[in-house]
């Protein structure tokens, strides 16, 4: 699963203005309301895998919030409210079996919306008000939200099929949430701008009913973050995929230094971003190139490392682990420059979002 922390994690703020949020605390913030909001598209996909009867669909959508997401958010809850955080934990840990296939669609819903309310419990607790409530916010997370549902949809859709269904809807969630954003700021886009993001959105909804290539779902998804940058009134740069290579290297160092001085939740959330924030961007270049190398990778970061963590090992063999990743990110070095596309990164003065809980709007995780 990618996360949305991957679209932010590299994120410059640049203020045109010379008055620019261009400090950790913003990034954080920012980082932090995009887990929150692929949250919320994980609710959504429950709830449609719930109304179409499938309860182990829905019970893997209810995992990851606690599996791929919690992990990131936890040092930033444990530091501001510690109650809080515990609470957030118990609320997504207990979600699967709240929604699962022994419980009334009732009272799943009721879980789910309990979830919901503490989402935005902790939005206005970590984000705050004043930067949750700005357009420009806003169209950062949305742009986030597509950024990773490109990664989705690709792991999910081949040769016109859907072959990974979770990761499919995982993409169509994302997408879906970047829409329900875009409702709460329509009415204050320019009408052509607006025009062109309308059907856009839906260019990108027919390609996800007609399982397109991933690379025209790309272009699609595309579309609207580029439009999103002529709104913002801001220009796209891309930066050469070593960034990434070596933001891997600097955050894996840090997990070592963390982990070695015991604290634990920060050096997961340290290992979580090199791997979701920064070496999936670096997946497709590799994968092309060398597929056993990109599979390595993805076992030994987003699974054996934390898993590590999680279970207390030995500070000297996660850092023989980190080692062993060190080496194989040089392998990753020489690959990726072969690749002239980078990953677009963002460069404007931003203040806020505000965020709605709203319904869905009719479109439905395709099941088949």
């Amino acid at each position: 699963m990618k996360s949305f922390l991957a679209v932010l994690a590299l994120i410059t703020i640049v203020s045109s203005s010379s008055i620019a949020f261009a400090d950790t605390d913003y990034d954080e913030k920012l980082a932090f309301a995009g887990s929150l909001e692929e949250t919320l598209g994980h609710f959504w996909a429950i709830e449609q895998n719930l109304d179409d009867n499938n309860a182990e669909l829905a019970l893997v959508h209810a995992t990851h919030p606690i599996a791929e997401l919690y992990a990131s958010m936890k040092p930033d809850l444990q530091k501001n409210d510690p109650q809080l955080d515990a609470h957030i934990q118990q609320i997504l840990m207990d979600l699967g079996k709240k929604t699962g296939k022994d419980v009334t669609r009732q009272d799943a819903q009721k879980a789910l919306d309990e979830a919901k309310e503490v989402v935005e419990i902790a939005r206005t607790a970590i984000v705050g008000n004043e930067i949750s409530q700005d357009p420009n916010f806003k169209m950062q997370l949305m742009q986030g939200l597509l950024g990773t549902s490109k990664g989705e949809y690709e792991e999910g859709v081949a040769n016109g099929q859907i072959n990974m269904m979770a990761e499919f809807q995982d993409g169509s969630a994302f997408v879906w949430r970047s829409e329900q954003i875009y409702d709460t700021i329509k009415s204050g886009i320019p009408q052509h701008n607006a025009e062109e993001l309308d059907k856009f959105y839906a260019e990108l909804w027919d390609g996800y009913k007609a399982r397109a290539n991933p690379e025209d779902i790309a272009t699609n998804a595309n579309a609207i973050i580029h439009e999103l940058d002529e709104v913002q009134g801001v220009e796209s740069e891309e930066v050469e995929l070593l960034s990434y290579v070596e933001n891997v290297r600097s955050l894996l160092q840090q997990t070592k230094e963390q982990y070695a001085s015991g604290n634990t939740d920060v050096a997961l959330s340290l290992a979580t971003k090199a791997y979701l924030d920064n070496f999936e961007y670096l997946e497709s270049s590799v994968g092309k190139q060398n597929p056993e190398l990109k599979n390595d990778m993805e076992q030994m970061m987003r699974v054996e490392l934390r898993d590590m963590i999680k279970n207390g090992s030995p500070a000297s063999e996660v850092n023989t682990h980190i080692d062993k990743i060190l080496l194989k990110m040089n392998d990753v070095a020489k690959i990726v420059p072969e690749f002239p596309f980078g990953a677009v990164i963002v460069m404007t003065s931003v203040v806020g979002i505000v965020v709605a809980i709203t319904k869905v709007k009719g479109y439905k995780l395709i099941q088949n």
